[in-house]
């Protein structure tokens, strides 16, 4: 299966990742001038993935090595089906120092949690525990809402195929206490209340004469 390009199109196959052995680049005679790289992979797995070749065509790829006339044709065996996921993001607290978010994302299906990959809620990432739960803390409170996203493990890294998903959760007003209203009120009212009854004096004494809150004959 070839994997260029043609005129047209882009390549059928795109290589994902590949990881093996690392050394360090050669070293070349002075009188060559040709550019060497510092450290290299000698790769004994790749990753490869097709959004174009239908996948009931998809059932093996030839790897060409850099030797002429060297190559391998290997079967693409199924990895399984791909579960759809269900994200849900729930607001813990929110105040003006930041906001703490849970998400929990579980199989769709079943309800079962999903372990594997992370959550990205704005430029924070979390990977998710046993329970499919994962805990951000948001360093500036968001305005009014907060978008989440799961992303998956790499599937080739992975024993269970999931699909990514979102979700959107708002962020509840922040609204002083009943306690602090109270506290409010009475600073207020013990702040008020002498200059209220200093003027009230001051009208008594001048019979509403300057003030006129008095009637007066």
């Amino acid at each position: 299966m070839p994997s260029k390009a043609t005129e047209d199109a882009e390549p059928p196959l795109v290589i994902e990742e590949a990881w093996g052995s690392k050394h360090a680049g050669p070293s070349l005679s002075s009188e060559i001038a040709i550019p060497t790289v510092d450290n290299y992979t000698n790769a004994t797995s790749i990753a490869v993935r097709s959004e174009t070749l239908p996948a009931a065509t998809f059932d093996e790829v030839t790897v060409h090595g850099i030797v002429r006339g060297q190559s391998e044709t290997i079967s693409v065996t199924d990895n399984g089906t791909v579960r759809d996921t269900t994200l849900e993001l729930t607001v813990l607290e929110s105040n003006s120092s930041g906001t703490l978010v849970q998400a929990t994302v579980t199989e769709t299906t079943t309800g079962d949690p999903v372990t594997t990959g992370r959550v990205d809620v704005g430029n924070q990432s979390a990977a998710l525990n046993a329970s499919g739960m994962a805990v951000l803390e948001l360093e500036k409170r968001p305005s009014s809402l907060i978008d989440g996203q799961y992303v998956p493990a790499d599937w080739w890294r992975a024993d269970q195929l999931y699909s990514a998903a979102e979700d959107r959760a708002t962020v509840p007003p922040n609204y002083p206490k009943f306690q602090k209203l109270v506290q409010l009120f009475l600073v207020t009212l013990l702040w008020f209340l002498p200059v209220a009854l200093a003027v009230y004096g001051f009208d008594y004494l001048t019979d509403g004469a300057v003030l006129g809150l008095r009637d007066h004959q």
